[in-house]
């Protein structure tokens, strides 16, 4: 799987963002329909992070099969995959709602592994003239296409580490990082915030399903 994915399919309706699912599934269905989403025609595209802390694990992997549905790999996509390999990974996966995935078959493990490698670290999107960009954490360079260029080349910080941890962006005291050229609008989630947060072109729409039951669907012909 490549690192950057461009979608190539029809979008015949909306396209939609959500922000972190982290395992609260049913959370997710029941906004999906107060907004009328089209399961024939739309698209949802989640910033990463289907996993964890909730108790709905499975069927928020299962999304990944689903026409209408895509993500980009979280961090704690990250953690599944890495935490059979590494100590470090394991201990901070148990220490952040990992413990349902340790209880699974190994045999289920690993179909759930392979699954999750299957995402891409960063999604581009055109849409009715717009490209829209999909990124769990953080992005490191003001313009999408160097950012896009480096995400897999070796360096001091990491770009595809920076992408699914990195939170340094959100800092608006932060002046180095500003509007995000060779793009429309950059999505993104693992800092939680009350509300959608918005900085320059970059929003970021992780709003505690898991911890206040608000999950942020966002309508990007709005953005």
């Amino acid at each position: 799987m490549s690192l950057v994915k461009v979608w190539d399919k029809e979008i015949k309706g909306k396209l939609y963002a959500v922000g972190d699912i982290h395992g609260c599934y049913n959370l997710l269905m029941n906004r999906l329909n107060e907004i009328g989403f089209d399961f024939e025609n739309d698209l949802l595209v989640a910033v990463g992070d289907l996993v964890d802390r909730g108790i709905q694990n499975i069927e928020c992997v299962s999304l990944i099969d689903e026409p209408w549905f895509t993500s980009v790999k979280g961090n704690h996509e990250d953690l599944v995959i890495m935490g059979g390999t590494s100590r470090s990974y394991f201990n901070c996966h148990i220490q952040n709602g990992g413990e349902w995935f340790y209880d699974l078959d190994y045999q289920v493990q690993q179909e759930i592994i392979n699954k999750l490698k299957t995402l891409p670290i960063a999604l581009e999107v055109n849409h009715k003239g717009r490209k829209y960009g999909f990124v769990h954490g953080h992005i490191e360079q003001n313009n999408w296409n160097d950012f896009a260029k480096n995400i897999g080349v070796s360096a001091l910080r990491d770009p595809a580490e920076l992408a699914m941890w990195g939170r340094d962006r959100i800092d608006t005291d932060n002046l180095q990082y500003a509007h995000v050229q060779g793009v429309d609008a950059v999505i993104m989630g693992h800092t939680v915030t009350e509300k959608p947060f918005k900085r320059d072109n970059c929003y970021y729409i992780d709003t505690g399903a898991v911890h206040w039951a608000t999950l942020t669907i966002l309508d990007l012909e709005t953005v």
